[in-house]
């Protein structure tokens, strides 16, 4: 009996250790729940559609990671993700930018069309931009020596309800590494607004979001990727526009918190390839001694007790 588990074991161990492929996260970082209010004062719109009216722009957690060669996902999660006009991709509310700074020196320093109304620290400028919303309207613009090049981009809600990813192929943006830096923000998907971001007023409406000045170029923004305290926090990046001056509000990008390795990936393998190896060992020794016969193992002998002469007292 010990035997026939023993090569159960090995079996389903060996399965695992060779059909499983590693995971490889180059950049992870959470997000502080509750501050989907832009620079602090900013109210979500009163229609029901916008119920429970938190959580919808409440960015969570950004991971940048692949699981199979030639693939790279950019996963953003929120505190809560509905769909009410049944967008294909399983997400509408939310209107969100990924970008990236990954050659230095160069790049965006705003985005391509109007609508968020931000900026971005011209330090680094943005090389890849991920455009993702939903009914089929998301893209990858890449910056090509100044001319802006548009692409369609694959964008999906996961299982969990609550992570949008943007599947990019490796092909197309490089293998991420640790130098590489991030912009991630959200505002609230709009299809008849600049660039799909719905307007932010003074008084919250059924279709506006509250809370602004009444005035173009304050920032069309509900929630960023940032440090959550000191002088890179959300509130001061988005409050640090100057309309007299027509200076747009400054992002500054997140980075260099970069994982080389799935470290749980790597001992899991690592675990599965100890166990084949002893199981594999141990199946040697019991072929060596005779006791296993290709899948059939060897029951010991029983010598039979004779019933003519039983045993003496």
């Amino acid at each position: 009996m010990k035997i026939q588990v023993w090569l159960v074991l090995l079996f389903f161990s060996t399965t695992i250790a060779l059909g499983s492929t590693p995971s490889e996260i180059y950049f992870t970082m959470k997000d502080p729940l509750g501050d989907d209010y832009g620079y602090g004062t900013y109210r979500y719109p009163s229609n029901v559609a916008f119920q429970p009216y938190q959580g919808l722009f409440d960015i969570t957690e950004f991971k940048v990671w692949s699981e199979q060669p030639g693939t790279i996902y950019f996963d953003t999660t929120f505190a809560k993700v509905t769909n009410p006009w049944i967008a294909p991709e399983g997400f509408i509310h939310q209107n969100i930018r990924i970008m990236v700074d990954h050659i230095p020196e160069q790049g965006q320093t705003e985005l391509s069309k109007k609508g968020a109304y931000i900026s971005f620290n011209p330090k680094s400028g943005w090389d890849l931009c991920l455009k993702v919303v939903g009914w089929g309207n998301s893209q990858v613009i890449s910056d090509q020596n100044g001319e802006l090049k548009y692409q369609p981009l694959k964008a999906e809600l996961l299982g969990d309800n609550r992570t949008i990813r943007a599947i990019v192929p490796e092909a197309l943006v490089g293998k991420p590494n640790r130098n590489w830096k991030y912009y991630v923000l959200v505002g609230s998907f709009d299809g008849f607004g600049e660039d799909f971001f719905r307007k932010v007023r003074k008084d919250h409406g059924e279709w506006h979001i509250g809370g602004g000045l009444d005035q173009i170029g304050e920032p069309q923004v509900m929630d960023i990727l940032a440090y959550e305290k000191g002088s890179q926090s959300q509130v001061k990046q988005l409050k640090s526009f100057d309309l007299p001056n027509h200076k747009l509000a400054m992002l500054n990008p997140v980075g260099d918190r970069t994982i080389s390795f799935n470290l749980l990936s790597w001992l899991g393998n690592s675990l599965g390839f100890l166990l084949v190896g002893s199981l594999g060992y141990g199946l040697y020794r019991l072929l060596r001694k005779g006791q296993i016969f290709w899948f059939w193992a060897k029951q010991p002998e029983i010598k039979k007790r004779s019933t003519d002469n039983p045993p003496e007292d």
